[in-house]
């Protein structure tokens, strides 16, 4: 999938896209004006920052965006594939070591783009409680960004966000890192963002962080709950990189949010994606896609079509990764372990691999070889040969 920035908006006509709630998402169009931004549920019609409550319009926040034909279409192809993750027969069975991966990858990822310099085995040593050789404050970030992505797994779906869960989310990924008065609370002073020496962006003070994010959390509770998942975790997510509202740490900040939107709106409720690794990876062309809504007088649309496409590239990913396997109907009820999976990817094409090679691929004792395999041959997912040396094959008929 392309790893360009997100094309910008070219249609005259925007659409108003209604999410309602269900496994399959249903869309509802209403085309108006492109000069027309926003969304107000109440009324099911687009607007341009106008509020149909003049007191909520000092205090509400209210993204300006258009819907275009290619934010339409990539938000239709990860519904369509999202409905295929969740249909997957392998999820079920696969489901603890996905999210695994998936909280390794989070918390790797999102970290990693601040310079975070642990590498992606020594974070899934970490997530693990296995010892990491690096710097005790590259642990502490990874191990914070663990705690918040687990505090927000642990969150109840019909839960609220508010300014205090959010302040709540900024204290778990800073303790340890920034003052005991710094963390879970907002800047008191102005900050600015700096690249290669050179003030890049400078957000709003100090008087506009604690209103903004109560004005954000507002409108994830009203306005966003007609709005799409995607679209709500990308506005929650941009909002909160421009308004900088704590010392330090806001990135960690605004990437846990878009997730927790994710999960609180029921799209990534098994938390099977990383989003995080498509904007690591494509780390200039995320910056600039945040830098374009700055340059387009925060017009978001740009912005929604680039999210859009990585929620896209990642659930293919995920998708991917679960269609390699096609495990027997003998499988029900057994939930694979990491080394599990592993062993299965590497049999996949292989002819059988003995213990010995086994210990090699997973680098443990013989006794633990057999305790990955002995679940696997009972299920009938790997066969055993009567031959000796033994070799383990996949079995036949998958």
């Amino acid at each position: 999938m392309s790893r360009r920035g997100a094309p910008s908006a070219t249609a005259r006509n925007g659409a108003a896209l209604v999410y309602t709630q269900g496994i399959v998402t249903e869309f509802q169009l209403i085309i108006a004006s492109r000069r027309d931004f926003g969304y107000t549920s109440d009324t099911q019609r687009i607007h341009n920052g106008s509020a149909s409550n003049p007191e909520e319009s000092a205090s509400m926040y209210q993204p300006k965006y258009a819907i275009t034909g290619t934010l339409l279409a990539r938000i239709g192809d990860a519904e369509a594939l999202r409905a295929k993750v969740q249909a997957a027969p392998v999820q079920v069975a696969w489901l603890e070591s996905i999210r695994l991966d998936t909280l390794v990858r989070r918390a790797h990822f999102s970290t990693a783009i601040e310079g975070n310099p642990l590498t992606l085995p020594e974070v899934e040593a970490l997530a693990g409680a296995k010892q990491a050789s690096t710097t005790d404050r590259a642990r502490r970030e990874v191990l914070n960004y663990f705690a918040a992505l687990r505090w927000i797994a642990r969150r109840p779906q019909g839960q609220p966000i508010t300014m205090d869960g959010i302040l709540r989310l900024h204290r778990l990924l800073m303790t340890g890192l920034l003052s005991v008065g710094q963390v879970g609370a907002f800047k008191r002073s102005r900050n600015v963002i700096m690249s290669a020496g050179r003030v890049v962006y400078e957000p709003p003070g100090p008087g506009a962080a604690a209103p903004g994010t109560e004005a954000l959390a507002q409108w994830l509770e009203l306005a966003a709950s007609s709005t799409h998942p995607i679209i709500a975790s990308a506005c929650a997510h941009y909002e909160i990189a421009r308004l900088h509202p704590f010392l330090d740490g806001n990135g960690r900040a605004a990437r846990a949010l878009a997730t927790w939107v994710l999960s609180r709106r029921g799209f990534d409720t098994h938390h099977l994606f990383a989003v995080d690794q498509y904007f690591k990876e494509d780390h200039e062309g995320y910056y600039q896609a945040l830098q374009r809504v700055r340059n387009e007088d925060e017009d978001l649309t740009s912005w929604l079509e680039y999210v859009a496409l990585a929620v896209l590239d990642t659930l293919g990913r995920t998708y991917q990764r679960i269609e390699q396997l096609a495990l027997p109907a003998s499988a029900e009820g057994l939930s694979l372990t990491r080394q599990q999976e592993r062993l299965l990817l590497e049999l996949r094409g292989k002819r059988g691999m003995t213990v010995q090679e086994l210990q090699r691929l997973l680098g443990v004792e013989r006794v633990q070889v057999y305790r990955v395999l002995r679940p696997l041959v009972s299920k009938r997912i790997v066969d055993k040969s009567a031959t000796r040396p033994v070799v383990y094959r996949l079995a036949s008929k998958r």
